[in-house]
Order: C-alpha cells, then structure tokens, then sequence
C-alpha cells in the first residue's frame, strides 16, 4: 500500500446535507486504499456537521467555518492537502466505486500526462442515473489548441502536485468557472491533458440546487467576462500555436455557449421570455451553427431533464 501514490480529495460544502452523505460515502467506499479526504464546511446552519462527524474517524480532516466561497474552500483543503495526486468532489456530485483507483492506474502508465479526466454520468436528486452524455457528445482533448472553446467536467478531474505547484490555487475572484480557469492556467503552465477512455469516471448530480442550474446565468455571465481578460492579451495566438483567425473561431463558439447559457436560464424564469430570446439571438450571432451542434442538443437534453 505504501508504494501506492496518496490521492488527496477534497470536498467544499456548505447546507448540502441532503447530498452531503452520499458524496462522503462514495470517496470512503473507493477501491483505491491510500485516499486523504478533506472536507471542507462552509459553517452549515442544517445538519451538514452531524453527517460528516458519523465519518470523521475515516476523514483526514474537517472543518465547519464560514469561508470566502466555494474556490476559498477548496484552496483551504488543497493547501492542507499532502497528496501526489488530487482533486475536488462538490458535495452534491458522487464517484463511482473505482473512480479513483482508474485514475491513479492511467497516471502511473502515462508519466507524461499531468491531468486525466472523464466523462460524466448525470443522476437526479435521489442518486438515479437518469443520463449518459456519451452517449451523444464527443468529448474532445483539452489542450492550448483548444481551451478556449471548451473545457472538461470538473467531477473526476485529477492532476499531479507539480502542475499545481507551477500554477498554484484556485483565483478565489471566480463563483462559477474557477474549475475552467484553473485548467487554463494549467494548459498555459505546459499541462498534457488526456481524457481517460470512454466510460464514465464520476457521476454530477443534476438538481434544481445545482449552480449550473439554478445560477446559471451568472455562470454564463462570469464566462464572458473571464473570455474579455484571457483574450485581451496580444500574445495569446503565439501561446497557443495558432491563427489569429483560428483564435477567432474559438473565441466565436466558446461565447456562443456562454450566451446559450443565459438563454436557457432566462427561459425558465416568468417573465423574462424577452431576455431569454435576445440571448439566443446574441448566441447565433455568435456563432450562427451554434444551434444545430452536439452541445446544443447535449444543452437542451440538460435542461429538460431536470424542468
């Protein structure tokens, strides 16, 4: 067991106690023997502390005090964290049983690779498997070629110690896509990323609390303007290795989805049929194909299955 590296996993939560119990469960119950887990409470007023102190002898350490927000919470446990190798699970999201062993097994063959990832199962309030999005979405590579178009899922996302030292934590300014630009600033950093096979490596619990669901206009929002200062740099092109042009169509699609968001948001909220409309139509301006992509119809898949 020795010889085995130490996954440190963290988990930020904060009033999520009607999840929070399935979440611990499934990082204690891994296959993987040499796990550090780090709970990390943002002062819960429900029972949250009850849940996790039924664990605390299998928890490396927790705590329950306010923070600054979610990517405080997670900087919390990463600078406690003594882990090789580690990751963030939100307190509503779930692992399957060999999530972290799968991962552990990829990085050990592939000394190259400083971050693996996977796609997602999406399940409902009650922990159900109501989705597959493999089963319609390609998920591509993520690199510097192709960052700025997309990202990766964040639940199952593992990255060694020294990508995280060069880079160093979360930016705690961000609410929604701390996870986008932290894989950024790792691709920036000279991160090889590499998707671990087909299969679902985690599962994202798709609830009305989610705050990919119930905020996601903020999170469309923040989007834009994280796009505005990463693209603001003149030198960007020459870091990726590509066209001004090819940045261009990157930079057209990647702001397409961000209004896609908004729209979908909008649309689920009366009297705002207006706002929703004018967001789509900034979406096709955008990019006019936007409508007819995998990721719009992977979008409006997401959204019907939780209204």
């Amino acid at each position: 067991m020795s010889e085995l590296p130490l996954v440190s996993v963290i988990t930020p939560s904060y009033n999520q106690a009607v999840f929070l119990e399935d979440t611990i469960l499934s990082v204690l119950n891994q296959e993987y023997p040499h796990i550090e887990y780090i709970i990390i409470d943002g002062g819960s007023a429900d029972n949250s502390t009850d849940i996790i102190r039924r664990y605390e002898e299998r928890v490396a350490f927790w705590v329950s005090e306010p923070d600054r927000g979610q990517s405080h919470a997670i900087n919390k446990g990463l600078r406690r964290a003594t882990g090789d190798i580690l990751t963030w699970l939100n307190s509503d999201d779930t692992f399957l049983r060999d999530t972290v062993r799968r991962a552990v097994d990829y990085l050990m063959v592939a000394p190259e690779v400083d971050v693996v990832y996977g796609r997602l199962n999406w399940i409902d309030s009650q922990g159900n498997l109501i989705a597959s999005p493999s089963r319609f979405s390609k998920l591509p590579e993520f690199s510097l070629k192709t960052m700025i178009a997309g990202g990766i899922p964040q639940a199952g996302t593992f990255w060694r110690r020294p990508i995280m030292e060069k880079v160093g934590w979360l930016n705690e300014t961000l609410n929604y896509i701390m996870d986008y630009d932290y894989w950024v600033r790792m691709a920036l950093a000279g991160a090889r990323f590499k998707c671990a096979g087909g299969e679902a490596v985690a599962n994202r619990r798709m609830s009305e609390q989610a705050k990919t669901l119930s905020q996601n206009d903020k999170m469309g929002l923040e989007k834009l303007q994280f796009l505005d200062s990463l693209l603001a740099d003149p030198a960007l092109p020459e870091k990726l290795d590509l066209s001004l042009r090819q940045v261009k169509r990157q930079e057209m699609r990647a702001r397409a989805l961000a209004c896609l968001r908004i729209f979908f948001a909008y649309s689920k909220r009366p009297g705002r049929r207006g706002q929703a409309l004018r967001w789509l139509a900034k979406a096709t301006r955008y990019h006019p194909p936007i409508l007819f992509t995998r990721q719009f119809v992977k979008s409006l898949l997401y959204y019907r299955l939780v209204s």
